[in-house]
């Protein structure tokens, strides 16, 4: 049996509420020059940033406020808080965008600042650097607080002011501008004295990270032990899948009232409810279905199976992840294995992984979710939502993976980059990264210290299930769409899930949209009377023709170090063209969909 490259221990319990006391909040504002291919590239106008440092022993809490109109003005104000010993954190609401208008990368490096750790993902950012003089570490607001800034006024009672950027004076958008910063400064105060307060957990980088740590601290009670067997992570990462999300029917819904119900904390309910894997054990070969029964009594298991069913109920992914019937092979968790059992789907075993288990979620989700309600009916709505974030967190953190980077020499005078490398004969493809005057080689991916992907993806399997025994509930015909946590029915689908019907127990179902009339046009794609769902189309998009878009690329950190140009800061207009057509199913002529049929050997 091989192994990957990672010691097999135990978690940690975490031992600390340490929280950051020296912080540096900022946020800029523009002017807009168009290039004559249409692109709109934006310079710096003005900013404000605010160093805060919180109270400790007998120090009172300082703010150091500093108004810019030019990049040097704001980064002399950064260097002086940065004191040796210490990690200041910078942190700004889509970092991307703010920290190249202030030419970050240009202007860490005369100061020798040297990369310590870079990640990039969607929302999430972080650029940790160091030098002789301190540490830096720029976050993206973002990392916790997945909601647009006027959301977060409006959460915790400092709305943000409106402005007409074309006929304001530059007096009002510095008030503006100065606004934005009290709103993320007043909130990040909210967040600290939430963890300190209700004794949560430390700070960390992300949300999910703080989640964790939150479990470590207080809801770690049976130990759990990473492991390294390569070949039981290979196995846990097939049987790793998302959420469900589908569409039953497409076309339009207008012959009575439709609903839209939401499970009340999806995925923490199942973490309360149900075992989960807690230690490697072993791995078998060609196992039989009498000993894979006899296993599932007390064991967790991740097994690739052959499967011959009538039943869409098993995720599996070709391409994408469809729920055929049919007969094929799949990796399936202890929840779909013991469905395969009871209904008599499992044809046979070809691999299967066992673990020691036991409920290792139900205390956290216990605290989180009574302390959700009660912020909520105390009408502290900014803490509710801290609950429920920290609910919904925790189990993706046993899932995820991580690039390695391997720094493969010194470059002083090179632009910051990313090169593709092609190599003659071979073949390959590198992936080069120059940043800060070092270059850096992408090795690939690999397990993160703590994954534990077996978990997440029984985690995810269970919540699937959970919606199945919904749609089953509702009755064949009565639900239309359904994606993770929701489901689009009818009057007697919602009659069906009439018992269910409560918007505060954990599992129940709340109705959040009634409409008489719901246009269905694939995955994430619908409209009500109330809104419009085009996944991957900003709200600001213009529609050209049916399908076709014209909007804004804002690009993250990767597409400027791909671009070469990571100190200009460029929106561009493209044109999107959405594929409709259906591919997790046979489309019937009436609209309705049929699971796709699926014939393994």
């Amino acid at each position: 049996m091989s192994s990957i490259n990672r010691k097999c221990h135990a978690l940690i319990r975490e031992k600390t509420l340490a929280i950051p006391r020296h912080l540096l909040f900022f946020d800029t504002e523009t002017t807009q020059e168009v290039l004559e291919n249409g692109s709109i590239r934006q310079r710096l106008k003005l900013g404000w940033a605010c160093y805060y440092r919180r109270g400790y022993n007998r120090n009172r809490e300082q703010f150091d406020w500093c108004y810019f109109e030019n990049a040097l003005d704001f980064w002399l104000f950064v260097y002086k808080h940065v004191e040796r010993k210490r990690k200041l954190w910078v942190l700004a609401r889509n970092l991307v965008f703010d920290f190249t208008i202030v030419e970050g990368w240009k202007h860490l490096r005369p100061h020798g600042f040297k990369l310590k750790f870079f990640h990039n993902s969607g929302t999430c950012s972080i650029i940790s650097v160091r030098s002789r003089y301190g540490s830096i570490v720029f976050l993206d607001i973002m990392n916790w607080f997945v909601e647009s800034l006027a959301k977060t006024g409006q959460r915790i009672g400092i709305p943000k002011l409106k402005i007409d950027f074309d006929t304001c004076t530059d007096e009002y958008l510095s008030i503006y501008c100065k606004r934005d910063v009290e709103i993320e400064i007043a909130n990040f105060k909210q967040f600290i004295e939430f963890l300190e307060s209700n004794s949560v957990a430390r700070l960390c980088y992300t949300r999910g990270s703080t989640a964790m740590a939150a479990y470590l601290l207080s809801h770690y009670r049976k130990k759990i032990y990473i492991h390294n067997n390569e070949q039981a992570i290979d196995l846990e990462r097939e049987s790793y899948r998302g959420g469900r999300t589908e569409c039953f029917y497409l076309g339009e819904l207008k012959d009575e009232n439709y609903h839209i119900v939401d499970v009340n904390s999806l995925y923490p309910l199942v973490m309360r409810n149900y075992l989960y894997p807690v230690k490697y054990e072993k791995i078998c070969q060609r196992l039989s279905v009498t000993s894979l029964n006899e296993l599932l009594k007390h064991k967790s298991v991740v097994a690739k199976v052959l499967i011959d069913t009538d039943e869409p109920v098993y995720a599996v992914r070709r391409e994408r992840t469809i729920f055929p019937i049919g007969r094929f092979w799949v990796t399936l968790v202890t929840p779909e294995l013991f469905y395969a059992l009871k209904h008599n789907h499992l044809v046979k075993i070809e691999q299967a992984v066992i673990y020691e288990q036991a409920n290792i979620f139900k205390s956290y989700v216990d605290r989180f979710y009574k302390l959700r309600h009660k912020f909520k009916s105390e009408g502290v709505p900014e803490y509710e939502e801290l609950c429920k974030k920290m609910l919904n967190s925790l189990y993706g953190k046993f899932g995820q993976k991580a690039d390695v980077w391997e720094k493969i020499g010194d470059c002083p005078n090179e632009p910051d980059r990313v090169e593709l490398c092609f190599t003659s004969g071979g073949g390959m493809v590198k992936q080069i990264r120059y940043l800060l005057g070092e270059i850096f080689e992408l090795k690939g991916y690999e397990e993160s210290f703590n994954s534990f992907p077996a978990i997440a993806s029984q985690v995810s399997a269970y919540a699937r299930l959970y919606l199945w025994e919904l749609m089953k509930m509702a009755g064949k015909g009565n639900y239309f769409y359904c994606d993770t946590d929701s489901l689009i029915v009818n009057e007697v689908g919602l009659c069906n899930l009439q018992n269910l019907i409560d918007n505060v127990n954990l599992g129940c179902l709340k109705i959040v949209e009634t409409a008489n009339h719901i246009i269905l046009r694939g995955l994430k794609d619908y409209s009500t009377q109330t809104k419009n769902v085009v996944k991957g189309i900003r709200k600001n998009a213009i529609e050209i023709s049916a399908g076709v878009y014209e909007q804004e690329l804002w690009p993250s950190f990767k597409g400027l170090l791909r671009s070469g140009e990571t100190d200009t800061y460029t929106v561009k207009k493209v044109t999107k063209v959405l594929n409709r057509k259906y591919t997790k199913g046979h489309v019937n002529p009436d609209g309705t969909i049929v699971p796709l049929l699926l014939g393994d050997a």
